[in-house]
């Protein structure tokens, strides 16, 4: 999709008014959306997830498709100001952190501070998952159980261990939908008992790292008070640094709302997919009207909906609304106004630089990793290489040594992911997905900011 960058800089200077005007308006407004996702959530299941579409008309799935875009707009649109508030060349919250913890703090301490300042107040919904699913290995930790795991494949395992097998099919029915973002796919029991492997492949001891969560989180709420008190600090600046963690959790937690209801709404799109003999993809791509008028027919123009599919442009209409271009229209439109990156010299760019969001070193192989498709060629230890990572690709963020990113604050999903596992991670390299690919091996400095080719 386009939008007109400089409406989003209005926003933000208007969202700056109402904090300077109230410094709780951030806060009421983190209330107001995870209150709208959570009734969002509810919808979707109740009249979606749990409903038996098939015997639905085709004007009650249209109907709630709209309901659903009807409702879908509403959290993008109060989900969209915590994001604005940060985003690329206009800061406030983050730029403030960043200038008052200089200010008060040496530069050797900025770091610790920072890290503290920026950890977030509660769990995501991912790492609910997370302890959830230390808390079943916990349950069923044993030499013999681990190396069975290790060894035997899914089948045998479940076989073996029907107590496990039951509870692995209670964890996913839970949180199959975690990393569903915008398409999925779902996880699947498989999937989970693969990222039991990996926890036994690190020799990870569940109670113990489940008391680490623990106390982590708790130790953090300790240095946060402590520092406050040290710092001389007017209420503003207070205000700034005790928001930080909530905004470093409300970031991603409107996505996770509307990764549950999209999870949710994929059994309504399967079902109009099957009546007009196409795939989801395509159903995604399409605009409501389309879909309406195919349904009333029982047919629809498969080189219409291929176009759209190909060109994916949604365009903002002055009016309100939006206009969906394929065809010679988006291709017109395409050679007109979007310009193509600038080519550059990759075969004499030997280091990377870039911002430090989480310090250490590591050394592996690259794979690039955009999306949950590309998440199959991650082993672990390779280093995850992305244009910006989203919650989709989470799994094989956690086999990752070191993060490098082209895009990126200091709070972005990368940025907020390294610090909460625990790796080395730069972000903001603008260059690292053109000049590195697959199979080349890095030394990854995080603090310093730098990815070095070494082969």
């Amino acid at each position: 999709y386009l939008a007109d960058v400089s409406t989003w800089s209005d926003t933000h200077e208007a969202l700056k008014k109402l904090v300077f005007k109230d410094y709780h308006y951030v806060e009421k407004l983190i209330d107001q959306t995870n209150k709208i996702g959570e009734e969002f959530n509810a919808w979707t299941e109740k009249n979606i997830f749990k409903v038996d579409l098939a015997s639905k008309t085709s004007k009650q799935i249209i109907d709630l498709y709209k309901e659903f875009f009807e409702r879908q707009a509403v959290m993008y649109a109060y989900g969209v100001l915590i994001p604005i508030l940060d985003f690329q060349t206009f800061s406030f919250v983050e730029g403030n952190l960043n200038r008052i913890l200089r200010e008060k703090v040496s530069a050797k301490e900025f770091t610790r501070y920072f890290d503290v300042f920026t950890f977030p107040i509660h769990n995501s919904f991912a790492q609910d998952q997370e302890e959830d699913l230390l808390k079943l290995i916990s349950d069923f930790d044993s030499s013999a159980w681990r190396k069975d795991v290790l060894s035997k494949d899914f089948d045998e395992v479940i076989k073996k261990y029907p107590k496990f097998s039951k509870r692995l099919k209670a964890h996913t029915a839970k949180h199959s939908w975690v990393y569903f973002v915008y398409s999925g796919p779902a996880l699947t029991e498989m999937q989970f008992l693969e990222f039991i492997k990996d926890y036994l492949q690190k020799k990870v001891n569940p109670k113990k790292k489940l008391k680490e969560l623990n106390e982590k989180r708790k130790s953090v709420e300790t240095q946060k008070k402590s520092f406050l008190k040290k710092l001389n600090l007017n209420a503003f600046e207070k205000n700034i640094l005790l928001l930080a963690g909530k905004v470093v959790w409300a970031k991603p937690r409107r996505k996770d709302y509307q990764s549950r209801s999209y999870f949710h709404v994929a059994k309504l799109q399967n079902e109009i997919a099957k009546r007009l003999l196409v795939s989801v993809s395509q159903v995604r791509s399409a605009p409501i009207e389309i879909l309406e008028k195919a349904l009333k027919q029982g047919k629809i123009d498969a080189n219409t909906l291929n176009s759209i599919y190909k060109f994916h442009i949604c365009l903002p209409l002055d009016k309100g609304g939006v206009e969906v271009l394929y065809g010679k229209e988006a291709d017109v439109f395409l050679s007109k106004y979007i310009k193509k990156e600038p080519k550059i010299d990759v075969k004499n760019i030997k280091e990377i630089q870039g911002a430090t969001a989480h310090s250490g070193k590591a050394k592996g192989t690259v794979r690039v990793i955009n999306s949950s498709e590309d998440m199959s060629k991650m082993r672990l230890g390779d280093v995850l290489v992305s244009i910006a990572t989203t919650p989709s690709v989470v799994p094989a963020m956690k086999k990752a040594s070191a993060i490098v990113t082209d895009e990126g604050g200091l709070t972005c999903h990368a940025a907020i992911v390294s610090r909460e596992l625990g790796i080395p991670c730069v972000i903001g390299t603008k260059i690292a997905t053109r000049v590195l690919k697959d199979g080349d091996r890095v030394e990854v400095d995080a603090g310093k900011g730098t990815v070095k080719l070494i082969k």
